[in-house]
């Protein structure tokens, strides 16, 4: 996404107790286009820190009540990803590196450099945003390709078995016409045989999907069945190693293709199915669908065990789906579904 885009989904949260310099500050970045609340005091703003997603925090470090360092020492006990640039009023009023570092302070700003300078903070702050979420994701990708490999590696041991079988038998019947072989049993081997095929070219399938959508091409378009294939696959070993029913359905028009960031979107869907999985007892159920309405495509979880996932990773979920274009996320107890715009 560009950073017009990002930035009009960012919420920024301006804290400081001097009534003239907040309301010149909040005029000065709501006609840049940010999203900005205001409050006047530290435990207003711890208040609306706690009940609202913010993304980046402009904290005044002298306030009444709370002060600016005593706000950020709350926050950060349940909070580490919130971007906080520290305003001070004096240049000799600047904190402590240790006291930035310890808090993970991302930057402070010196007041009476002006407001210009305010905005190359704050643009600067949007792009950190950007790669934290750059990074996060990267890591949910290599979380996916490590399920990936173990469950394609499952699946070709099972089928190349099966396939081992089918070659054995037809060497038995093509050395000897009078062997007694069972019409059952050469049946079922045909079976086998031709579910290997399709299990090999369905990882075929997935495997070059993968590879078309790290090419970086803003043209790109994945068949939904795919995607939906791509995620079974990620997570059939997780599942079954912690014993947990993974119920999957698929609900799609025909040629239906998902375009965008999809590739973000199953890398994300995989890790939060991973999560509730982890979070799950032996046979619980864990339900995933792909389906669409006409405006959107539509990734649904549902499990009684979302409401364990930890306020954190949700937090994180939301700021996550801010830099992937088009796309949503609605998080209850027991359903969680991202949205991905047509």
């Amino acid at each position: 996404m560009t950073y017009d885009n990002i930035k009009k989904n960012i919420n920024i949260l301006l804290a400081d107790d001097d009534e003239d310099y907040l309301l010149m500050t909040y005029t000065f970045l709501k006609q840049l286009g940010y999203n900005v609340d205001k409050v006047n005091d530290g435990n207003q703003a711890l208040d609306a820190l706690n009940s609202k997603d913010y993304q980046i925090a402009l904290l005044d470090y002298f306030m009444p009540g709370l002060n600016g360092e005593e706000v950020i020492q709350e926050i950060r006990k349940t909070n580490k990803q919130l971007i906080i640039i520290l305003q001070t009023g004096f240049s000799g009023q600047k904190p402590p590196i240790e006291t930035m570092q310890t808090l993970n302070i991302q930057n402070y700003f010196d007041k009476t450099e002006g407001i210009d300078r305010l905005n190359l903070e704050l643009i600067s702050a949007v792009k950190i945003f950007k790669q934290q979420n750059e990074i996060e994701l990267s890591r949910y990708k290599q979380n996916a390709i490590g399920n990936l490999i173990s469950g394609i590696a499952q699946e070709m041991k099972s089928d190349l078995l099966s396939v081992s079988a089918s070659i054995e038998l037809a060497n038995m019947v093509l050395s000897d016409k009078n062997t007694n072989i069972d019409k059952g049993e050469v049946k079922k081997l045909n079976e086998f045989y031709d579910k290997s095929k399709e299990t090999l070219s369905n990882i075929d399938k997935v495997l070059t999907s993968l590879i078309r959508q790290s090419g970086n091409d803003n043209d790109y378009v994945i068949d939904g069945n795919e995607a939906f294939r791509l995620i079974k696959l990620i997570l059939k070993n997780v599942a079954k190693d912690r014993q947990v029913n993974f119920e999957t359905n698929i609900s799609l028009r025909p040629n239906s293709y998902l375009k965008g960031d999809v590739n973000d979107i199953i890398f994300l869907t995989s890790e939060i199915l991973s999560k509730i999985i982890e979070q799950s007892n032996p046979n619980d159920v864990v339900k995933f669908s792909l389906t669409e309405d006409e405006e959107n495509w539509l990734f649904d979880i549902s499990s009684d065990n979302i409401s364990k996932l930890q306020n954190s990773f949700t937090y994180l979920l939301r700021m996550l789906v801010i830099s992937i274009e088009n796309c949503m996320i609605n998080i209850d107890e027991d359903s969680i579904v991202i949205s991905l715009k047509k």
